[in-house]
């Protein structure tokens, strides 16, 4: 399998449209997650998702969710998060599972830290 990259125009078209949506929406971070489509099975041959930080609520649901079923807790948390972009990602069933599902981990990432012993 060849391995796909962004050129430097679709990547330029993603940050702007990202930083667009920042301002517009108000958001403290915005997540462009790129998934290749498979052009040989008629799909496109990029899609982009762009993807918000989850708000309290909406991570607190896809913990309660994950104990239960990990594939159908992180769709709802990519419908939850998605503010702008290829709605197809989330829909279409092999766009998700094997595409934009192994990425959404980055929006729920926690941030480095330590405890400081006293």
């Amino acid at each position: 399998m060849e391995d796909k990259v962004l050129t430097f125009v679709q990547e330029a078209e993603i940050k702007e449209k990202a930083q667009e949506l920042r301002s517009a929406r108000k958001v403290k971070k915005i997540y462009p997650m790129v998934v290749f489509g498979d052009t040989n099975a008629g799909e496109r041959e990029l899609y982009v998702a762009y993807m918000g930080e989850p708000t309290f609520p909406q991570f607190s649901k896809f913990m309660a969710a994950s104990k239960k079923d990990e594939v159908m807790a992180m769709r709802s948390l990519a419908k939850d998060c998605f503010l702008d972009g290829d709605r197809d990602l989330i829909d279409d069933d092999s766009l998700f599972l094997f595409g934009l599902m192994g990425q959404l981990s980055e929006i729920i990432n926690t941030r480095q830290s330590t405890l400081v012993n006293l």
